[in-house]
């Protein structure tokens, strides 16, 4: 089965129950055209052979990766899930051209967050911390594209069956979907939610960004404000929040009105 980016009629409901919703034209054409621009100008760069790529913390690389920050739809379901003391604490850049010879099959199955899987422990669920949004640039309104693998509704559990250590055919997951999605489209997830990565078997090479949203008192795995280009400095007020700006000494912890403009944002 494949999840569609058919419209939801209630964005939030749809995000607490499935763990993921998808939010069709939450990326205007215009922008759209820019940061798949500025997506092609990273991946020259950094693979000129024109190999996949991951790439981490690519915010501040270009004007136009910062225009995510704050997109209106996004956004309010990003305060509605964790509120407005947050930040975007992780990001990654990911180029899939098309797959010459598929691996053998590899359990890719994940929750997102690292150590605070093993240490932020609670039963039957952990707790949220964070919520991850993707920002489709390519046409992967087809199976086969790369496109990633949801189980919906598993947010809900800290575990799901896994083959046997070792094995070398397995079932994927049962209600497992491939996510279908158009160009300037946004899928935004909780981490908690399982989710694995397929190989690209068509023509059409997969571009994706990736930010995650956390609260403003979890560490960064990127530092986007250090050694950023002067153009940083001009942003709004909102965005620069969401680099992980502070005003205040314990900003993060017992923000202040300036710490958190974000609170009085309204899309």
């Amino acid at each position: 089965m494949a999840a569609s980016s058919g419209s939801a009629a209630d964005p939030l409901n749809d995000f607490e129950r499935d763990g993921f919703v998808l939010l069709p034209g939450a990326i205007d054409p215009a922008l759209l055209a820019r940061l798949t621009a500025a997506c092609d100008r990273v991946h020259r760069a950094a693979a000129p052979a024109g190999g996949p790529l991951h790439r981490l913390g690519f915010l501040a690389e270009d004007p136009a990766f910062c225009e995510l920050l704050d997109l209106p739809a996004v956004l309010d379901l990003v305060r509605a899930a964790l509120g407005w003391n947050v930040y975007v604490y992780h990001s990654h850049l990911d180029v899939h051209p098309p797959v010459a010879r598929p691996g053998p099959a590899r359990w890719r199955w994940h929750q997102d967050g690292l150590r605070q899987n093993l240490e932020a422990r609670a039963e039957p669920i952990r707790p949220r911390l964070s919520v991850k949004a993707a920002a489709v640039l390519s046409d992967l309104r087809e199976p086969g594209r790369g496109n990633t693998l949801v189980l919906p509704g598993s947010h809900h559990r800290n575990t799901i069956p896994r083959p046997r250590p070792g094995a070398r055919r397995f079932r994927q997951p049962a209600g497992a979907r491939e996510v279908l999605a158009a160009p300037g489209t946004v899928m935004l997830f909780d981490r908690r939610l399982w989710h694995a990565a397929t190989d690209n078997r068509s023509a059409v090479t997969r571009k994706v960004l990736f930010l995650a949203y956390t609260y403003r008192w979890v560490r960064p795995r990127e530092d986007y404000l250090a050694g950023a280009p002067a153009w940083v400095d001009e942003l709004s007020p909102v965005r620069r929040q969401l680099l992980g700006a502070a005003v205040t000494p314990n900003g993060h912890w017992e923000p202040e009105d300036a710490d958190v403009p974000l609170r009085g944002w309204a899309g």
